[in-house]
């Protein structure tokens, strides 16, 4: 009931042709350029089960990838409509637009899913993580575990319209493992990498262009002992 007065007082729009109805509508819908074929982390390549090539392995980085469809026309707009116009509810496209393609990944068994964190001032003015609240949605879908392992220690500037190297150099150090609150207080740092050690992750963010901040979080988390890494965006740039 809550939703449907929600709904009427507010109605939804399509955020690409501006249609009432929903925020993307059919005819927008069947825009969205999916990635048929799961491709590598490092060079984009086709890879077999979205893992990464052999010959692109390195010792931090990821194990694979996980990406539903092109940063392009509707996708794009739904996506900084979420970072910039603060409309919750399109996380639930993107929920879908993962979930639907899942099959096409070797995924690692016993996966605990991570957000890309904000840093806590980036957070504070939005009021949200968009990853974080993806990262939920699909924890909840699946029945899987989710914990903010991580933390962003330094506020680096937007990605957009750097350069690769600028954006890896951008990100760089600009995060840590997230400290465990017990009832002692702070846990240890032995304590929390514990909590990493010997598990599969899934780092969960909205768009992948050149992997340079996923691949500064998985290096945190390899570091710390964890075994499989992956990643999963919407959309890929």
């Amino acid at each position: 009931m809550v939703n449907l007065l929600f709904d009427f007082l507010f109605p939804k729009r399509c955020v690409s042709c501006g249609k009432f109805g929903a925020y993307i509508c059919k005819g927008c819908f069947s825009k969205i350029e999916y990635i048929e074929k799961p491709v590598c982390s490092v060079c984009q390549r086709q890879a077999i089960g979205g893992k990464t090539h052999p010959g692109c392995r390195s010792r931090y980085g990821l194990d694979g990838l996980v990406v539903a469809c092109r940063y392009r026309g509707p996708v794009k707009r739904a996506i900084t409509k979420v970072k910039y116009k603060w409309i919750y509810d399109i996380e639930k496209i993107f929920v879908d637009l993962t979930a639907d393609n899942l099959w096409r990944f070797d995924l690692p068994s016993d996966l605990t899913i991570v957000p890309v964190p904000l840093h806590s001032k980036r957070k504070r003015w939005r009021g949200f993580n968009q990853s974080e609240i993806l990262a939920k949605s699909l924890a909840k879908k699946f029945g899987v575990d989710l914990r903010d392992v991580l933390i962003r220690t330094r506020e680096t500037k937007s990605q957009v319209g750097l350069k690769r190297d600028e954006r890896k150099e951008n990100v760089k150090g600009a995060f840590s493992l997230n400290a465990i609150q017990t009832r002692f207080g702070i846990a240890s740092q032995t304590g929390f990498v514990r909590s990493v050690e010997g598990k599969n992750f899934m780092l969960v963010d909205d768009v992948y262009t050149s992997g340079a901040t996923m691949a500064e979080c998985c290096r945190v988390l390899k570091k710390a002992g964890a075994r499989q890494v992956w990643g999963l965006t919407v959309a890929l740039g």
